[in-house]
């Protein structure tokens, strides 16, 4: 394991501000969905453990953990590979409430002050749906059924509409009562939404990036990669001006720089590894993880200027890195299937503390008062302080 520097890294930090605009009922110390903030930049606003963490408690799902466990109030919510939802107490990682509906849940799940949105899937062909689950009681408060092929992903909030995509459609729905209020179709399944100035961004398994009225879900525009080949399980990352999305195609692979107004390349950078991770973002900076080009066994964390397209920093860890960074402070958090948990300089990629767990890691850490909050594939959450 090192850690490859390729250039210093020296302009002044600046903090990243996450849209709290977008979620004006939650507080700072919770973390209430994927990456951080609907502009799914991975950027907390709290400070993460910096030197080498000490166990607060690790709790035994069954089954591998691959969601992002979330933070609210004192509670923390995670599904299992198999199932199983749970809400569990902050302080020591004891059962509030526990329930397992079947089937395969969505990589992700989101929550506000009220109520949990979990989606499921079925491997029979007998589709899916999305749940909405009262936080405190694990009551069923209503359920959206959808009569695409396979079942619900995605699910965000924001201003009393729940938004998600499913395997044909993208959807918007009342939170209160889970009602549709309109749909879209799109190519494939999408992971993660993005919503910033009532406009919602996605990128779905085919590549194509699209662009659409929060209200009414008319297209503002769409963005197909030339020349793109394959799926691609990866979501895109949003600030300021652009929208930053990982593709590929017969030349290879590339991070992209689209105008968020009109979908226009900005600018494309060549990457030299195959990646399923996502884009994280902080001021200039993209992070993302990469299966290290197929020439090894190792799999590396990059730091790429998102301006000039130079790669700042690479990070080499023992397997595949697939899961997204969460920054915090100057620190970026990572996990590896080498079965590490990482700890980076955000500025210079070096190494500050790496924790094992007994199997690989491909759930992206949550950064709340202090701790660091991730899911294992060995069946386990852990919380670091």
């Amino acid at each position: 394991m090192k850690q490859k520097s390729l250039s210093v890294f020296s302009f002044a930090f600046t903090a990243s501000a996450v849209v709290m605009i977008l979620i004006p009922a939650l507080g700072m110390a919770d973390s209430v969905m994927f990456q951080a903030n609907l502009e799914r930049t991975g950027v907390y606003e709290d400070l993460g453990p910096e030197e080498s963490p000490e166990l607060v408690w690790k709790f035994d799902a069954g089954s591998a953990v691959f969601s992002t466990p979330l933070v609210y109030d004192s509670s923390v919510y995670f599904v299992s590979f198999e199932g199983g939802v749970y809400a569990v107490d902050k302080e020591d990682g004891s059962v509030l409430w526990e329930k397992n509906l079947g089937g395969q849940p969505s990589f992700q799940i989101t929550l506000n002050e009220d109520l949990l949105l979990v989606g499921y899937h079925f491997n029979r062909g007998d589709g899916g749906y999305l749940i909405a689950i009262d936080r405190l009681s694990g009551e069923e408060l209503w359920k959206f059924e959808a009569d695409d092929i396979t079942g619900m992903e995605s699910p965000a909030i924001y201003n009393e509409r729940v938004y998600l995509a499913s395997s044909n459609h993208l959807f918007s729905l009342d939170l209160s009562t889970g009602e549709e209020r309109w749909r879209h179709p799109i190519s494939g399944v999408s992971r993660q939404l993005l919503i910033y100035d009532e406009v919602l961004y996605f990128q779905d398994d085919s590549q194509t990036i699209y662009s659409l009225s929060l209200s009414d879900g008319v297209p503002h525009w769409k963005y197909v990669p030339p020349n793109s080949k394959e799926s691609l399980f990866s979501t895109p990352a949003l600030k300021d001006c652009c929208v930053y999305a990982l593709t590929r195609n017969l030349e290879g692979r590339q991070l992209v720089k689209l105008n968020r107004h009109n979908g226009q390349e900005e600018a494309i950078f060549p990457i030299n590894s195959s990646s399923m991770s996502s884009v994280s973002l902080a001021d200039r900076i993209a992070f993302f993880g990469d299966d290290g080009g197929g020439q090894d066994t190792h799999g590396y964390m990059n730091a790429m200027d998102v301006e000039n397209g130079e790669l700042i920093w690479r990070f080499e860890t023992d397997d595949l890195v697939g899961g997204a960074a969460s920054i915090a402070g100057d620190t970026v958090y990572f996990g590896s299937y080498d079965h590490y948990m990482y700890a980076v300089d955000r500025y210079t990629g070096e190494l500050k503390w790496r924790y094992e767990t007994e199997a690989g890691i491909a759930s992206s850490p949550a950064v709340v008062d202090g701790r660091l909050y991730f899911g294992s594939i060995d069946g386990h959450v852990y919380v670091l302080e």
